[in-house]
């Protein structure tokens, strides 16, 4: 049986539309027009449901700050992952516009929407990439749209390197910039209460003296502080392909423009599916908040020389959980057979990369700086000599 697909073509001239990040909106590759992106996949998912649909009107889209992105607590008893998966899954229509590519060589999926071409793999830099079977059941809740262009993350590398001496040409080329991608990384949003118990060590010192000796008297106390405290879209990503690293390096994300998903956002960009399930990063979020809940607890000791943690217990009730898709600009690098990921913040352009040395730079370097000074030493001894 036949598919039907959605280009996402302009509904004035019938044109490619891509999506525009200093605008937030689709915009048309021949008439200019733009489009609100929700307006548009609303608009097609009408049409092809055989519904009257108004062509809707080009404008300057925007995204409103004030979007509803709630947090929805689950019935109590309720397993919170179990769940979302029972109400999250891609309806036939959103699926049949979407298309999967398998990198064979490090194992990402990537989806997009039926026009964007991909090139290689924004992960490995792998050129083998292979048509696949999109297997992701779970559609996502929410997306962060690019904010950063193309444009912007090239500028960043270029002001990133600019003054790295030892950085290889083929990293600073310029038809390597151009290979930079923008790709939507999946993460887990966890939404609970947390209590901790911590137990604390404290001192305060005196010292004071006298005409033959110095005295110092240490005083030694002890402290517990117990808390609760109500975590909302704790972010873990799902997948084993970003170096968790990297990730924490360019959060935080601004929630205040997290909109529901929406295909519209796509065109021109990736989508990396998750390979690791909301259960098996239940783990790293835990860790994040036990240290938040550290952090807090050990603020509300004060008034002493040295305070050190001895111990907390923590336990966890999970409310809620979501998916989402934040954006992130990636460059892959492959030198002296070493990987190099250079990874920047796709919405506020806070970046991180891993910068190979070139060893013949660093070779020359060296005989720039040593060379006349071992020259010269060599020439006053011998005259002293």
């Amino acid at each position: 049986m036949a598919s039907e697909s959605t280009n996402y073509q302009c509904p004035s001239c019938g044109g490619h539309l891509h999506f525009e990040a200093r605008t937030n909106s689709l915009e048309c590759d021949f008439c200019g027009s733009r489009f609100c992106p929700e307006d548009v996949e609303t608009y097609y998912t009408r049409k092809h449901g055989n519904v009257a649909a108004e062509t809707p009107h080009a404008a300057e889209a925007s995204i409103d700050p004030n979007t509803a992105v709630e947090t929805e607590r689950v019935e109590a008893g309720e397993d919170p992952i179990q769940a979302y998966l029972k109400r999250s899954r891609w309806d036939d229509e959103d699926a049949r516009s979407m298309r999967a590519y398998n990198c064979s060589s490090c194992g990402a999926q990537l989806m997009v929407d039926q026009v964007t071409a991909i090139k290689q793999c924004p992960y490995c830099g792998n050129e083998t990439i292979v048509p696949g079977r999109l297997s992701d059941a779970l559609r996502p809740d929410y997306l962060i749209p690019f904010r950063k262009t193309k444009e912007d993350a090239i500028a960043a590398l270029r002001e990133y390197y600019h003054d790295k001496k030892l950085l290889p040409k083929n990293f600073s080329d310029e038809n390597h910039l151009n290979e930079i991608q923008g790709v939507y990384v999946p993460f887990w949003l966890y939404s609970t209460t947390a209590d901790a118990d911590a137990k604390f060590s404290m001192t305060n010192v005196i010292t004071w003296s006298d005409k033959k000796n110095l005295y110092t008297k240490t005083d030694h106390y002890a402290a517990e502080r117990t808390g609760s405290i109500d975590f909302a879209r704790v972010p873990v990503d799902g997948s084993t392909r970003m170096p968790d690293a990297h990730m924490d390096s360019i959060e935080p994300y601004d929630y205040s423009e997290m909109v529901p998903f929406s295909l519209g956002y796509l065109p021109g960009f990736m989508a990396d599916r998750y390979d690791q399930n909301a259960e098996e990063c239940k783990a790293r979020a835990e860790e994040r908040m036990e240290k938040s809940m550290q952090d807090a607890l050990s603020r509300t000791v004060e008034g002493y020389a040295t305070v050190s943690l001895d111990g907390c217990s923590s336990s966890v009730i999970w409310n809620d959980i979501r998916y989402a898709l934040l954006p992130v600009w990636m460059l892959h690098t492959r030198w002296n057979e070493r990987d190099f990921l250079f990874a920047m913040n796709g919405q506020t352009g806070k970046m991180i990369g891993d910068l190979p040395i070139s060893r013949k730079r660093l070779a020359m370097r060296f005989l720039a700086v040593f060379a006349p000074i071992a020259v010269a030493t060599f020439a006053v001894l011998r005259f002293v000599l």
